[in-house]
């Protein structure tokens, strides 16, 4: 019987264990890139989920689009009686006051109009109002008002003053009622409200494909074992986490980015100079946040369908909460107080003070939060993912 001896050679890092072994510079960005290159082919590869969350932003936008048409200017019924100047005039002055969609109608026609909700509200002048106004007496306008709901309602107990307020301004010298506005706006420009929308529209792009993209593309990775491939691969768990973290970073920031641009194309949504940086810098750390948490998320579930419930409850909830649905300031106190911790709320912030009032006025604080959110995030998956990689 022979003895083989042999000297005891270098130990080789067994495959999936190479979290101890130092790369360097180079060969980590190179792993990073790699996997970075492979997960973006592979959504390249899914043009439905693409498409889905472009659709989705999109017909938000439509959706609020047609809600501005239909609030900003009320449709009104105008029955003037009176046959004298006071009553052309009070009819002129509802339609330039501006806050109606004015049809000067007959009684009959304004109250099939009435019945029929194609208006609003139905504002009768009466017949005696030149006499009444003449004799220095109370010449009251009967307003009709469809209360079916509070918005609606609250308009209209608004605008109508505003007409008459109109009214008394026109006619000068001769007004027994001396009215002088002097309006000093805040901002130096009027942004419509579908404008206004279009910026969470952007970060509902980031929450939409940063979180529920990167979820569900790690899930299936999961569900298809490919993750095998990477647990395999001689390289460290650090690079692996930051090939998908740039992955989904990337392709939220693109389209995100994408939508900035259509926006600017359109001038609904234009930064000047130097804010296209700051309107660039909100979307690029949103996107690694929103990346982060959605491979955290889909690391945890593993599988495609509790990924895809968390992570659209997640995206929706941290959307509405940054008030992509309305604008946050106006909101209840106690809805602020908790949208404060929604990193989104500087996102959508920082975006609306570069692009709409070219203003750095709390850009570091809004940075700074979405930077440490971000950071946070990359650990929830950076953790979640070195979870899984030891356990296998």
């Amino acid at each position: 019987m022979s003895l083989l001896l042999r000297r005891p050679g270098p130990r080789l890092p067994s495959p999936g264990r190479g979290s101890h072994r130092r790369e360097s510079p180079a060969a980590f960005a190179a792993s990073v890139w790699a996997i970075c290159v492979k997960d973006l082919l592979l959504w390249l590869r899914q043009p439905l989920q693409i498409l889905g969350s472009i659709l989705v932003p999109v017909s938000y936008t439509l959706v609020v689009f047609l809600g501005a048409q239909a609030t900003s200017r009320e449709p009104a019924a105008v029955v003037n009686l009176d046959r004298g100047p006071v009553g052309a005039k009070l009819t002129q002055a509802v339609v330039d006051a501006g806050v109606f969609r004015v049809y000067t109608v007959s009684p009959a026609r304004a109250a099939e109009l009435y019945n029929d909700l194609q208006v609003s509200t139905v504002i009768t002048i009466p017949p005696d109002m030149s006499q009444r106004v003449a004799a220095h007496e109370q010449a009251p306008v009967d307003v009709r008002a469809n209360n079916l709901n509070f918005d609606l309602a609250g308009d209209i107990r608004r605008s109508v003053p505003d007409a008459i307020t109109t009214y008394y301004q026109g006619l000068g010298h001769a007004s027994p009622i001396k009215v002088s506005i002097a309006e000093h706006d805040l901002r130096r420009r009027d942004v419509q409200l579908y404008q206004y929308s279009v910026l969470p529209v952007i970060i509902l792009i980031v929450t939409v494909n940063g979180i529920i993209s990167c979820g569900m593309a790690v899930a299936t990775e999961f569900e298809k074992r490919t993750i095998k491939e990477l647990l395999l691969a001689p390289v460290s768990r650090l690079t692996i986490i930051a090939g998908k973290m740039l992955a989904g970073f990337l392709s939220t920031f693109v389209l995100a980015s994408a939508m900035l641009v259509v926006g600017a194309v359109t001038n609904f949504t234009r930064p000047e100079g130097l804010f296209w940086l700051e309107a660039l810098a909100a979307i690029a750390l949103s996107s690694a946040f929103s990346a982060g948490l959605g491979i955290a998320i889909g690391t945890w579930f593993q599988r495609k369908q509790p990924v895809s419930v968390g992570a659209t409850i997640v995206a929706v909830e941290l959307f509405a909460l940054a008030g992509g649905i309305g604008v946050i300031f106006f909101e209840p106190e106690w809805l602020q107080r908790i949208a404060a911790f929604d990193p989104l709320t500087y996102g959508i912030h920082s975006l609306q003070r570069a692009v709409f009032y070219n203003s750095s006025s709390g850009v570091l604080r809004d940075a700074a939060v979405l930077a440490v959110s971000a950071a946070a995030a990359a650990l929830a998956g950076s953790l979640a993912m070195r979870r899984e990689l030891v356990a296998h």
